[in-house]
């Protein structure tokens, strides 16, 4: 669009330069997003991982059991790590396939009355980053 006597090499190469910087600012954004995850979904498998044991064992309890100090605790650890997914979830960082394999185990676990009841006490505090029960599929 520039006449002839603009079109200087100097002017092709800011150009060239220009394009390859904005190449190189997508590549490293999608990058860091990359790297964000894999750490994300490592540390969240590790925290699900060291507490899976405990919760299959809660979540074989009847429902009108009563719970020790240790067992409110597996199911607080429990019931932070799912908020603390959902919120990089809505942030973008989880994956959707990630995100509803993860609702899938939720809801497994949420099938117990005992936990799900526990979990519905510990939302009315509000202190779950928005993270609502409604979000499983789970019948109450």
């Amino acid at each position: 669009a520039l006449p002839v006597a603009k079109q200087t090499p100097e002017l092709l190469l800011s150009l060239l330069g220009t394009v390859a910087a904005f190449f190189h600012f997508l590549y490293a954004q999608h990058k860091a997003n990359t790297d964000r995850f894999a750490i994300l979904f490592k540390d969240f498998n590790e925290r699900f991982s060291n507490l899976n044991t405990n919760l299959n064992r809660i979540k074989g309890l009847q429902a009108n059991a009563l719970i020790d100090s240790a067992e409110s605790q597996v199911l607080y650890d429990y019931f932070n790590l799912c908020a603390e997914e959902y919120l990089y979830f809505k942030a973008g960082y989880i994956d959707a396939e990630v995100w509803a394999s993860w609702i899938h185990g939720m809801n497994h676990f949420a099938e117990s009355t005992l936990i799900r009841s526990t979990w519905a006490r510990e939302l009315e505090q509000g202190s779950y980053y928005g993270f609502t029960l409604s979000i499983l599929k789970t019948k109450t």
